[in-house]
């Protein structure tokens, strides 16, 4: 639970790795241990989500002076990066824009804590920004991430059993 906890707050201190490693060194209890490692992980994200949540009043007073800034941001990033990180960029603010919405934004959360992209980081702030019900966001995050580090894991695990 700590190292996910951890790895809320560390980003180098990657939760993936822990569902890698896991089977290895937890071989009879791995998805107990990556399961707890879910859980420390979705708490520090809740953490995020209500300090964006109560810094939301605050964002919108400043968000006309940051909108102006990303419009230039973004128009000098065109003329840096490639189509292809171009593409992703405006896909990932696209999904993040339907965030508050009732049917697509449990989608992106699902995706982002599922997949991964969106960043989960991202969406964590833009869901208490928008304000995302706190416990549709727990509920989603928490499927989302628990089905793919059990899954990668359950992948290590059957990976290491046909090695033997």
């Amino acid at each position: 639970m700590l190292f996910g906890l951890l790895s809320a707050y560390f980003p180098p201190l990657n939760a993936e790795i822990y569902a890698i490693a896991a089977p290895v060194i937890f071989p009879e209890t791995w998805a107990l241990h990556v399961a707890a490692m879910t859980a420390g992980l979705v708490a520090g994200k809740m953490t995020h989500f209500v300090a964006a949540a109560k810094g939301a009043e605050a964002y919108t007073r400043r968000r006309e002076a940051k909108e102006a800034r990303e419009a230039q941001e973004a128009a000098d990033q065109r003329r840096t990066v490639g189509p292809v990180r171009e593409r992703l960029t405006r896909w990932s603010k696209a999904m993040i824009d339907v965030l508050d919405r009732p049917r697509l934004g449990p989608l992106v959360m699902l995706a982002s804590s599922g997949i991964g992209f969106p960043p989960l980081a991202v969406v964590t702030v833009a869901a208490g920004i928008k304000r995302v019900s706190a416990v549709t966001f727990l509920a989603v995050t928490t499927l989302g991430c628990l089905a793919r580090f059990l899954i990668t894991a359950w992948l290590v695990s059957h990976g290491v059993a046909l090695g033997q």
